[in-house]
């Protein structure tokens, strides 16, 4: 058994709310299990002149199937009137324990 690392990167279009967006990774073995954690983000809003009320950025795995790990990530970003388009990228950091 090894363990292997691979990183995505998933765009967060421009939209207000919270949201969910879907990434997956493919290794060269069957992956057994696998973990997900937070690599980094960015979320920046479309206008200017905000004061910022909730930042949120989170990982899970959804699922593991032969060779692929499908995760998500869930991002909300927002002014005291939840009201503001903001856009930006989440960048996730997969570690499986292959075959």
């Amino acid at each position: 058994m090894a363990v292997q690392f691979a990183t995505s990167s998933v765009t967060v279009p421009s939209g207000t709310g919270r949201r969910t967006i879907q990434g997956s990774v493919t290794f060269n073995a069957t992956v057994l299990r696998a973990g997900v954690a937070l690599n980094g983000f960015k979320l920046d809003y479309d206008s200017e002149d905000h004061h910022i009320n909730v930042v949120e950025a989170d990982t899970d795995i959804v699922a593991i199937s032969g060779n692929t790990v499908r995760f998500q990530v869930e991002c909300h970003y927002a002014d005291k009137n939840f009201d503001d388009k903001y856009q930006g990228y989440v960048s996730a950091l997969v570690i499986a324990e292959t075959a």
